[in-house]
């Protein structure tokens, strides 16, 4: 396999994390708009690119669809379990301190999009072990979300109390978080089965990562109508392309 597409992938959410993030007092008024594009991305590519690819996979594979779905149930319920644990500990250090944020509090969202960001590298690498244009589409909609990722990681920071130095440690590391999922999948040789698997998880955490974060947050940031408005732009554009190149 060669390895450079999934490196060169690697490089760009890196930049893009760390670029969004250093100009974040410029960005974060716009942020809602890209993360309600990035929510249309993100549901578009697993309802038309990964979706298709597992039903034509998962027979090569001699993989049953119910066993793909679980798969695929196991992806979202683990990215809701994560950002519901998260969601519990926010509030209780919030009802313990009474204070708007808490130093620890921004320190453990961005740890919630490490987690994130190390699962969309996993993406990247297994995406273009399957497909070429599998992994172009998955590349551009990690890009994207990491753009997001770096505005909101900052801002969290820093608006939680904690010094400029400290909150660009946490950025550093939440850029790097894609490029060791990536780099993971080119050091182990992974059977076909396991691939199909991954990817039906990988499914069900872009449904969640579309529709239970980014649409939210987008919705929270915007208007009505911005939000719809770019989503669908998001949503859109990824048919077009998968009609075009597929």
């Amino acid at each position: 396999m060669n390895a450079l597409p999934i490196i060169l992938s690697v490089i760009i959410a890196f930049a893009a994390t760390l670029s969004a993030g250093i100009f974040v007092n410029k960005l974060k008024k716009n942020i809602g708009i890209v993360c309600a594009f990035s929510a249309g991305f993100f549901i578009a590519l697993s309802l038309f690119d990964l979706l298709p690819e597992l039903l034509e996979l998962a027979p090569q594979a001699q993989i049953s669809l119910d066993k793909i779905f679980i798969a695929a149930i196991v992806g979202f319920v683990f990215l809701f379990a994560i950002n519901l644990s998260f969601s519990k500990i926010h509030m209780k250090k919030h009802m313990m301190t009474k204070t708007a944020f808490q130093p620890r509090i921004g320190l453990l969202s961005t740890l919630e999009f490490c987690s994130h960001a190390f699962l969309e590298g996993v993406a990247i690498g297994v995406s273009f072990r399957l497909q070429f244009s599998l992994g172009i589409f998955i590349a551009i909609a990690v890009v994207s979300h990491d753009f997001c990722d770096g505005v909101s990681t900052l801002a969290l920071m820093l608006n939680s109390g904690n010094s400029l130095k400290s909150s660009m440690s946490m950025l550093f590391i939440d850029a790097i978080a894609p490029a060791l999922g990536a780099v993971a999948t080119l050091f182990f040789a992974f059977q076909n089965y396991f691939l199909v698997y991954t990817l039906a998880f990988l499914f069900g955490s872009f449904l969640y990562l579309g529709g239970g974060t980014l649409l939210p947050d987008a919705y929270r940031m915007n208007r009505p109508v911005i939000t719809v408005g770019f989503f669908l732009i998001g949503f859109i554009l990824i048919l077009l392309l998968t009609k075009i190149i597929t």
